[in-house]
């Protein structure tokens, strides 16, 4: 009889930790982060394909993410990822994971150049304030040289983290020693000329609409 006891108040605490974690799952309503069709410009688009979203912690997370892309001799890409959860994230803890994303995503084909890595703060067209990193590399197949940057940044607003990740080619097999940084200054370009003195104002990540 007090086992059964047991059983059943283990069962009603499991049931109330369900519906405790259902309800706040249902609180969690996100605003994906997106780049207005006025920006991609010169090519640019969105793969719709591409499109994406999940849920971890039933459903006390949840994340979308959207990838714009540039065919050509020089292809380029930008994810855009948003994560919103019942508590912000913590900036230093995301960027430390697009970091290793980034080395996890491209292990395969891109060998980076550690020796190149650079990091620092920009804020946005948006008011944010946000962490970037950027690497050199080089595409082992193809042997074109690459530029990637990751940049993060937590919107207060919309109670979302953003995350950036974007890769351009800088040369191809018929100019391997002509570097092309179009496409990667589209990527990168902000009224300060934050990156690399690179200035503009239809910069794909400082568009970037968040809330």
């Amino acid at each position: 009889m007090i086992i059964g006891e047991k059983k059943k108040q283990i069962l009603i605490l499991i049931a109330t930790i369900i519906f405790f974690f259902t309800a706040l799952s249902g609180c969690v309503n996100i605003k994906c982060a997106y780049i207005p069709n006025e920006i991609l410009s010169n090519g640019w688009y969105e793969n719709l394909s591409l499109r994406n979203t999940g849920l971890h912690f039933l459903g006390m997370e949840k994340w979308c993410s959207s990838v714009y892309e540039l065919k050509g001799k020089y292809p380029a890409s930008l994810t855009l990822t948003t994560i919103k959860s019942i508590l912000l994230a913590d900036e230093d803890e995301i960027n430390k994971k697009i970091q290793k994303i980034i080395k996890e995503n491209f292990k395969d084909n891109i060998q980076l150049n550690e020796s190149t890595r650079i990091t620092g703060e920009r804020t946005l067209i948006n008011s944010h304030k946000t962490k970037y990193i950027i690497y050199e590399g080089l595409d082992i197949i193809k042997k074109n040289k690459i530029k990637i940057i990751g940049e993060v940044w937590n919107c207060g607003i919309s109670g979302s983290s953003i995350i950036c990740i974007g890769i351009a080619y800088i040369s191809n097999e018929e100019n391997p020693f002509v570097e092309y940084i179009e496409n990667w200054k589209k990527i990168v370009i902000d009224p300060n000329g934050s990156i690399e003195n690179l200035i503009g104002q239809n910069g794909l990540i400082n568009n970037v609409i968040c809330h």
